[in-house]
């Protein structure tokens, strides 16, 4: 079984190697948005990613889970 995919959303762009640092899958750019794709192994997994990069000063406006990994394989 794979862990579950999140697609994490913040206000402003990150640098690559920061997010590299966070162990997120991949990334893109959107108009004053940064959005993140990354698997974790569980909830507790989840939450210390999202403290992680809220201790960065970053503000997350969403977080969801993603139905099926393979669907972000086009982006990367």
């Amino acid at each position: 079984m794979t862990d579950p995919t999140y697609e994490v959303r913040l206000t402003t762009p990150v640098p690559a190697d920061l997010v590299a640092a966070l162990g997120v899958i991949t990334q893109v750019e959107e108009p004053a948005q940064t959005v993140m794709w990354t698997a974790v192994a569980d909830q507790a997994a989840l939450v210390g990613l999202l403290d992680r990069i809220r201790a960065l000063g970053l503000e997350v406006i969403e977080v969801r889970r993603i139905p099926d990994a393979g669907s972000r394989a086009d982006v990367i």
